[in-house]
């Protein structure tokens, strides 16, 4: 009787220390699937936060209580001799970072372009999943909620899309890389102004 109890009760612990390996094993799984995620997620934080660095330091030609528009206004340069040549034309930005997406703004609208700004690449894609017409896209590189090329990629998804999407970005000397490999249709460094942008609308605009 109790060589039997013996039995039983051993069996008993050897089912309770195999139940606790599958739980420990699962709880490690599930910590190191939220440490990745997490990884991720400070990555992602990480390359916004230093594209924001690196175009603060491009715009560092704004004085301190300088209003914002007066510095905009140095970056559009010269007006183009034929005016508002793009007047009629509409264009949208996605950018998160607001200086930069004003001064993108203000340069468009000085060649004659209606543009709409949004913050997300969810809303880049979503602006066309609307129906609603542009004639060009500015897609930033990083979004909090994602990247440049994945936003393309969702784009480009879309049944009957065929809007130029040109990606601005403080990413430097990458035109081979976003143009020739991601798909993009034209590339122009931040801060964006009308003597990057004019060459790129000409080609795009050529007919």
């Amino acid at each position: 009787m109790f060589y039997l109890l013996s039995i039983i009760l051993l069996i008993i612990i050897v089912i309770l220390i195999f139940i606790i390996l599958i739980q420990k094993n699962n709880f490690e799984h599930n910590e190191l699937d939220n440490r990745k995620k997490l990884g991720e997620i400070n990555n992602k934080y990480s390359v916004c936060l230093k594209e924001k660095l690196e175009l603060q330091k491009k715009l560092e030609g704004y004085k301190e209580g300088e209003k914002e528009s007066n510095f905009t206004n140095n970056l559009i340069e010269e007006k183009d001799e034929d005016g508002l040549i793009y007047f009629g034309k509409k264009a949208l930005v996605g950018d998160y970072f607001l200086p930069s997406s004003n001064n993108t703004k203000s340069v468009l609208e000085s060649l004659g372009f209606e543009v709409d700004v949004v913050t997300k690449s969810e809303d880049v894609i979503e602006k066309i999943k609307s129906n609603e017409k542009y004639d060009i896209i500015f897609s930033n590189n990083i979004y909090r909620d994602g990247t440049g090329p994945e936003c393309l990629k969702e784009l480009k998804k879309i049944k009957g899309f065929n809007t130029p999407v040109i990606i601005h970005t403080v990413s430097i000397n990458q035109e081979e890389y976003f143009i020739n490999k991601i798909g993009f249709d034209g590339y122009i460094e931040k801060p964006v102004s009308v003597e990057k942008l004019k060459p790129i609308l000409e080609k795009i605009f050529k007919n």
